[in-house]
């Protein structure tokens, strides 16, 4: 007699639990960036509490809830996105739970089957075939058969239970996972909630400041001049770098560098810039855009204004970094904009406003991160935010569309 059987296998168990802590990890790294923009909200919302309700104050008080408002929206994103995770964790644990309560099924009917054979047939079987072998090899080869056989038998219990302690544990996990999931989507609710409230206090605040139509005018002036300083200083230094290039190339007025950066160099500096459109790296770690670029109608002054660059907010006295090889061709302090670092990377030119601290020099040649000094604190004109502009040729555009993403 021949007992023909096949092993069960693990059905994707392995692939199951390679999933399921792949997904884990992407929740740890939501958390990680949720628990980095709690450290901005909360260094905020501290400064939030702290102005008084003076005209100017509340100006201030405005822009760091503007601020305070944009990042909790990120947060609140960030976990709806976690969310989202956890739901994807579920719907993995529940196919899983699926398939294993089939495949139970089907160990727990093939060892039924087993034994309705043992039945049928029982031991004395196993003992006949044994006592009537003709030869000694036949002997061996029905023992053979046989202690396979029992071996067969065993691994069939063997399996079930190991089945069945999968299929608790994914139970388990599955109700973990739904405590998770609950707990998450309360705290989006309460985050919805205070971001209202936030909200309906901003309103508040511009209403307050709308009252006086004379203050108003002056802060829109002084913007409109801060912002156009910026672009004149910045032209200035560009016509001025070029008269010395050209001095330089005819021999007539030497440029002094920390390192001589010669035109091959400036248009390699320029090619690789272009090159990483989209791509580029942050100037700090963990920012978050909280002012953007271009036409903005100001929910104060309802007027329409330019924003040359980007604001990105980050934890104070972040290290700022050069996000591509070039040099620097001017350091100045301009209302508004605090000290500002600007560098030319060829045709493509950067620059980094409201740094609280300073680590470069004009003339000195910067490589793809190289820490050029501190944004922002408390202290600084625009906060603890770094400014951020990148200029191609003679004009202004969108870092955003630059900056490679943060996040998915």
């Amino acid at each position: 007699m021949m007992i023909l059987f096949c092993p069960i296998m693990g059905f994707g168990q392995t692939s199951y639990d390679y999933l399921r802590d792949q997904l884990i990890q992407r929740q740890d790294n939501t958390r990680s960036q949720i628990s980095n923009l709690d450290r901005q909200i909360q260094a905020v919302t501290e400064r939030l509490n702290e102005v008084s309700r003076e005209y100017d104050e509340v100006f201030r008080q405005y822009e760091e809830l503007n601020r305070l408002i944009v990042l909790q929206q990120e947060r609140l994103r960030q976990m709806n996105r976690e969310q989202g995770q956890i739901e994807e964790e579920i719907q993995l644990i529940e196919d899983n739970l699926k398939e294993l309560e089939e495949q139970l099924n089907r160990l727990i009917e093939q060892y039924k089957d087993t034994l309705t054979y043992i039945y049928k047939h029982g031991r004395s079987t196993e003992l006949a075939l044994i006592l009537t072998s003709t030869s000694l090899n036949q002997l061996m080869v029905r023992s053979f058969y046989l202690a396979r056989f029992n071996d067969h038998l065993q691994s069939q219990v063997d399996e079930i239970e190991t089945t069945q302690e999968q299929l608790v544990q994914s139970r388990q996990d599955l109700e973990q996972t739904h405590d998770r999931n609950r707990e998450s989507l309360a705290n989006i609710r309460s985050e919805t909630e205070r971001l209202e409230q936030q909200q309906n206090r901003q309103e508040e605040i511009v209403q307050a400041l709308r009252s006086d139509i004379n203050g108003l005018e002056n802060q829109r002036n002084l913007r409109q001049q801060q912002r156009d300083n910026l672009e004149n200083t910045m032209e200035n230094l560009i016509r001025e770098e070029e008269r010395l290039r050209r001095a330089e190339a005819s021999g007539a007025t030497p440029v002094v560098r920390e390192n001589m950066v010669s035109e091959d160099e400036l248009g390699a500096f320029e090619e690789s810039f272009r090159e990483q459109r989209g791509q580029l790296p942050w100037p700090v770690d963990n920012g978050t855009i909280t002012e953007r670029f271009g036409e903005r109608i100001h929910p104060v002054y309802n007027t329409r204004t330019q924003n040359l660059g980007v604001d990105i907010a980050t934890m104070p006295g972040s290290s700022v970094r050069a996000v591509n090889d070039g040099y620097v061709y001017g350091v100045q302090n301009l209302q508004g904009y605090g000290e500002v670092i600007f560098v030319s990377h060829g045709e493509y030119k950067t620059a980094y406003g409201n740094m609280s601290d300073i680590f470069v020099r004009r003339n000195q040649v910067l490589r793809k991160g190289d820490v050029i000094g501190l944004s922002g604190d408390e202290n600084s004109i625009r906060g603890p935010v770094v400014f951020f502009l990148i200029r191609e040729g003679s004009q202004m555009v969108d870092p955003e569309r630059w900056l490679q993403n943060p996040q998915p």
